[in-house]
């Protein structure tokens, strides 16, 4: 009996450290330290004032800027050539120069890739350039954030782009790089440049619902309106990375919970995801200066969320999605019109198509629960023979 006893003991402890060898706990907290998400590093309390002050210059630097370029550009969206109405300025260090012909021949071929030619809403494209010499007088642009001004009641049929190229593709755009991009590369570049302004020259103004809905999330749906075959051009770790490293967990960990259940193919949680920030009472700043961080890795509200409505219009259609996009009807009762089906079931569809569906909760890996098997039906299969041999005869 006492043999027995010590047999069921070993067992018991071998699955226990198993258990607590692969099972994660629950209620357990993230490092807050992972390599694929921006975490930038705290400085000391100074310097985080002084960032706070660089920020609240830039964004106020931005939005006057963007009101003086409406007014300077009037007489240039006039004079531009028939058949478009895109118009394309350069800049460095806040003075106006020649737009470099590789950049004015790539955005028009972006241009017409997305079957644009004369919109009713034109477009003004700024690319600024790096400058040369670094400004001590002001804080750095940063590189990645475009920002956007929409039509408004004060000028309804102009959309502004502001696109800061920084050192690498100030270089590539230029020519001066030896180890230069493809021209497909600048092409596509600039075209995620148009960001809102290219569904604002292809389907007009949005109903107030969708503009509402889409300024609140700050446009994170629609900041590619082509971006090509699904699964070509990915905008996060989690669309490249292994998911049998520490890493693809780590970036899957930093989204939002919804984020997670619709990677999990939860309808539920995909319709979260999408319809999060849709509100009866829209609110619409005025002027309508939207703010886009454009850097690859940042963290999605939904994954590939950023080409969820261009996405949603090449499969609809233009007819269903225009109508949609002018729509005086709440978000969701519009955008399941237009999709015929649930909107939580076909975003569930649709994200499978860039990361196959995790499962939630602890699970062991296969190893580890084959040899947790394993060890259990050894010590089965040894205080089933230790039994035997003490049985009475």
């Amino acid at each position: 009996m006492a043999s027995l006893k010590r047999w069921i003991a070993v067992g018991l402890v071998a699955c226990l450290a198993l258990a607590l060898a692969y099972l994660p706990p629950r209620g357990s907290e993230s490092s807050g330290k992972s390599p694929f998400v921006g975490q930038p590093l705290r400085g000391t309390p100074g310097r985080q004032r002084a960032q706070a002050l660089a920020d609240e210059w830039r964004v106020a630097d931005a939005s006057l800027r963007l009101l003086r370029a409406r007014r300077e550009l009037q007489a240039v969206l006039r004079e531009a050539s028939a058949g478009t109405s895109l118009v394309v300025v350069s800049e460095s260090a806040d003075v106006a120069i020649a737009t470099p012909p590789i950049a004015d021949s790539a955005i028009h071929v972006a241009w017409r890739q997305l079957g644009l030619g004369e919109t009713k809403v034109r477009v003004a494209v700024i690319i600024q350039l790096a400058a040369v010499s670094r400004m001590h007088d002001r804080p750095m642009p940063q590189e990645g954030i475009a920002t956007y001004l929409a039509p408004d009641s004060t000028d309804r049929t102009t959309c502004i782009a502001v696109v800061p190229a920084g050192n690498y593709w100030t270089q590539v755009l230029r020519g001066e790089r030896r180890d230069q991009a493809p021209f497909a590369a600048r092409v596509q570049f600039l075209q995620a440049g148009l960001g809102p302004c290219a569904f604002y020259a292809a389907f007009g103004t949005p109903g107030t619902p969708v503009r509402g809905w889409l300024v609140a999330r700050g446009w994170d749906l629609a900041m590619r309106l082509d971006v090509g075959a699904r699964g070509l051009y990915r905008n996060s770790w989690i669309g490249v990375a292994d998911r049998d490293s520490p890493w693809f967990w780590e970036a899957v960990y930093s989204l939002p919970p919804a984020a997670i259940a619709c990677l999990a193919s939860r309808p539920d949680g995909c319709r979260a995801a999408v319809l999060a920030s849709a509100t009866d009472d829209p609110a619409i700043p005025f002027p309508d200066i939207m703010r886009i961080d454009r850097r690859w890795g940042r963290v999605p509200r939904l994954v590939e969320g950023q080409r969820f409505l261009g996405d949603v219009a090449r499969t609809v259609g233009r007819d269903r999605f225009l109508t949609f996009w002018t729509s005086p009807l709440p978000v969701d009762t519009a955008l399941a019109e237009a999709l015929k089906r649930p909107v939580g079931e076909w975003t569930a569809d649709w994200q499978r198509d860039f990361v196959r569906p995790i499962r939630l909760g602890p699970t062991p890996p296969l190893g580890g629960l084959a040899i947790a098997l394993a060890i259990a039906a050894l010590a089965v299969m040894l205080v089933a023979v230790t039994a035997s041999r003490r049985q009475v005869r």
